[in-house]
């Protein structure tokens, strides 16, 4: 006969172990890696770091700030990052390495703070048309993204055509050492790029006051990386709105929070000349409730021009890339 007694134990150490908790499984996730170029459109994602507002909604992040647009997409391509803040242009040739992307917000339109800077005065609407009969002059941009069209605005204005110019593909963040050492007679960059270009005794000639609707930036995710993290990117999305109005409400202690943070100038964290979103406007950028939702037709522009330039494998779906369902 059995001993019921080591029966009864073991039934009941049984009954303990279905009825104990299974241990929690340890995950360790990394943080969210986004790049960043130093533009203030992007800079709601900093103080959302700043502020605690990311600590509060449970999601790390590792803010990157490379200031070498190329050298950021490549690593994006190379699933170095997780996301990127860019122009709207710039996403739609990232689609050849990285077609499945996703658009989570926009963050800002660039309304005067892309600059086309030079060595010296253009004076009138033919202004360049007058040196381009003597000499080529030379033009610094950042090929294959939103430069190029943002340059071939400036030359339309001027009735010149790319034939007429030398265009030296360069980074913005290096315009201001070209300007100074003549390698360049004219180039593109923005803030605070284009301030310290004129505190080296560049001009303004045209900026992007002169081409509404054409520089929107915001930040896009690898597909799968929304896919298998949703709830932190929602997290980080509505993070982001939050700095966004608290930045609104005090845009002094926001502006030195930023530029001790970023190391930059006094002044050189204003958005001056950039209209940053909030949610709201970003719910009416990214909807197509009421028709084509109006960031897909501005997207359409952008794949036009490359695919007609034959930078495209394949022309991406514009609404495809959008993707509001984080939004707050």
């Amino acid at each position: 006969m059995p001993d019921v007694t080591k029966l009864l134990a073991a039934a009941f150490a049984c009954a303990l172990s279905q009825c104990a908790p299974e241990p929690a499984a340890v995950t360790t996730r990394k943080p969210l890696r986004i790049g960043i170029d130093l533009w203030a459109g992007y800079y709601p994602l900093v103080l959302a770091d700043e502020l605690g507002y990311l600590r509060d909604a449970n999601v790390e992040v590792d803010i990157v700030t490379p200031q070498n647009t190329d050298r950021m997409l490549a690593e994006f391509a190379a699933r170095d990052f997780d996301a990127v803040c860019v122009s709207f242009a710039d996403v739609i040739v990232v689609t050849r390495a990285v077609p499945d992307l996703r658009i989570v917000l926009v963050s800002d339109e660039s309304a005067g703070a892309d600059q086309m800077l030079a060595r010296t005065a253009i004076t009138g609407a033919g202004g360049l048309h007058a040196v381009a009969t003597t000499r080529r002059p030379r033009i610094g941009t950042n090929l294959g993204g939103f430069g190029e069209l943002f340059v071939r605005r400036f030359l339309t204005a001027q009735g010149v055509s790319m034939g007429d110019v030398e265009i030296v593909n360069t980074d913005a963040a290096k315009v201001p050492d070209l300007l100074e050492r003549g390698d360049i007679d004219i180039g593109h960059t923005w803030e605070p790029y284009a301030s310290d270009a004129r505190r080296r005794g560049m001009q303004a000639v045209f900026t992007s006051k002169e081409t509404p609707g054409l520089i929107l930036d915001g930040m896009i995710f690898r597909g799968d990386t929304v896919n298998e993290r949703s709830d932190e990117v929602r997290a980080l999305v509505h993070a982001w709105f939050r700095a966004v109005e608290w930045w609104r409400q005090h845009p002094e202690a926001g502006d030195r929070r930023l530029e001790k943070r970023l190391n930059l100038l006094p002044g050189d964290a204003r958005p001056v000349g950039i209209t940053i979103l909030d949610a709201q406007q970003n719910r009416t950028m990214m909807s197509g409730a009421a028709g084509p939702a109006p960031l897909a037709t501005g997207l359409q522009v952008f794949i036009d021009h490359f695919a007609a330039r034959g930078l495209l494998l394949w022309r991406p779906d514009a609404l495809a890339l959008l993707h509001p369902f984080t939004l707050p």
